[in-house]
C-alpha cells in the first residue's frame, strides 16, 4: 500500500486583514510626477521601518505583534497639502490644493473605498455592522484628545478590547436567542425545572464556546475578565427567563385559590343540607343558612379580586420583559 504522506503542519491564521499607516507630509520622493515609483518607495520605507533592529525593545516587540496581528501591513505616504490650505483666510478651494497632493488623494481614495473593497473579517468571520461599529468607537476614543497620537502598542490594546467586547455581545445574543424559544416572552408552554435548567446548561456552554472563539488573542487577563462578564450575564438572565418560565406553570399559586374554593364549596354545601333538612320555622337554621350564603359569596368576590391581581401582574410582567428583551 503507498505510504501516507506526512501531515503538513497548519498555518497560523492571523486574526486580522490589514493595517495601513497613512503618513503626513511625506518629501522624500525621488519623483512625484512617477506614480508607480512612488508606490514602490512607500513599499521601499514600510520594509525598512519593520526590518529595523536597533530601536528600543519595546519597538521591536511591537513590530512583530503587528506582524502577527495582520495578514498585510502596508503604508500610504502623503504629501504637504501646501501651504495655502494653512492660512486662516483658506476657505477650502480645491485649485490652491497641491497637485502631488490631489493625486495621491485620489489614488487614496480608489485604493480603500475602490472596486477591490472586500468585506472585512476577522478570524476569516465576517464583521457585521454592529461589530464594526465598536470598533470605530474605539479607535475614534484614542484620539478623542487631540493631544497626541496615540502609540501602536495603546492602538493594539483598544482593538483588543473592542474584539473582547464584541464577544462578549455576540455570545449573550445566541444565549438570548436560544432561550427565548422555550421560555422567552413569546412562548407558550410551560418547561419542567430539569428540562429548562438542561437547556439553560447546553445553551451557556455553546455561548461561552463561541466567546472563547472570538476573544482568543491578547492579554490572558483581559479575556479571562471578559468570559467571566459573559458568565455574570448569563446568570442574571437565567433568573430572568427562570422567573418567565415558573409564571406559566398552570400550578403556581395554586394554594391561592384552593383555599377559599374550599370555604366556598364547603359553605354552599352546608347552607344546602340545612335549607333541605331544617324545619322552615326554626330561626337557628335561617341565621346559619344566611350566614353560609354571605361566606361563599364573599368566597367568590374574593376570588375575583385575585384573579383580577393575577391578571395584572402578568401583564405588567410581561410588558417588562418585552421592553428587556426588544432593546
Amino acid at each position: 500500500s503507498p505510504k501516507s504522506k506526512p501531515e503538513e503542519p497548519a498555518i497560523a491564521l492571523k486574526p486580522f486583514q490589514r493595517v495601513e499607516f497613512l503618513v503626513r507630509d511625506w518629501q522624500n520622493y525621488e519623483d512625484d510626477e512617477d506614480m508607480d515609483l512612488m508606490m514602490k518607495e512607500m513599499d521601499e520605507y514600510l520594509n525598512s521601518v519593520l526590518l529595523d533592529r536597533t530601536g528600543a525593545k519595546d519597538l521591536q516587540e511591537t513590530r512583530e505583534h503587528i506582524d502577527e496581528t495582520f495578514e498585510k501591513v502596508s503604508c500610504y505616504l502623503m504629501t504637504h497639502p501646501g501651504f495655502d490650505v494653512t492660512k486662516k483666510k483658506y476657505t477650502g478651494q480645491v485649485s490652491t490644493v497641491e497637485p502631488t497632493f490631489l493625486k495621491l488623494l485620489d489614488k487614496y481614495c480608489g485604493r480603500v473605498f475602490g472596486a477591490n473593497l472586500a468585506p472585512k473579517k476577522i478570524k476569516n468571520r465576517e464583521v457585521t455592522a454592529a461589530e464594526l461599529g465598536t470598533y470605530i468607537d474605539a479607535y475614534a476614543k484614542l484620539f478623542a484628545s487631540g493631544a497626541k497620537f496615540p502609540e501602536a502598542s495603546t492602538m493594539l490594546d483598544a482593538t483588543m478590547a473592542a474584539n473582547n467586547a464584541n464577544a462578549e455581545r455576540i455570545a449573550i445574543d445566541k444565549y438570548k436567542v436560544e432561550m427565548d424559544q422555550i421560555a422567552g416572552p413569546n412562548a407558550i408552554s410551560y418547561v419542567k425545572p430539569e428540562e429548562f435548567n438542561k437547556h439553560h446548561r447546553n445553551f451557556m456552554r455553546a455561548s461561552i464556546s463561541l466567546h472563547d472563539d472570538m476573544a482568543d488573542f491578547g492579554r490572558k487577563g483581559a479575556i479571562e475578565k471578559s468570559r467571566q462578564k459573559v458568565v455574570g450575564q448569563i446568570a442574571e438572565y437565567y433568573e430572568i427567563y427562570s422567573k418567565l418560565n415558573e409564571g406559566r406553570n398552570p400550578l403556581a399559586g395554586f394554594e391561592t385559590f384552593m383555599i377559599p374554593i374550599g370555604i366556598g364549596a364547603c359553605s354552599f354545601i352546608l347552607r344546602w343540607f340545612a335549607d333541605n333538612t331544617c324545619s322552615s320555622w326554626s330561626e337557628t337554621c335561617k341565621s346559619s343558612s344566611y350566614l353560609l350564603s354571605e361566606l361563599y359569596t364573599v368566597m367568590f368576590i374574593f376570588l375575583l379580586i385575585v384573579c383580577a391581581t393575577k391578571v395584572k401582574m402578568i401583564r405588567e410582567k410581561a410588558d417588562k420583559l418585552i421592553k428587556i428583551f426588544g432593546s
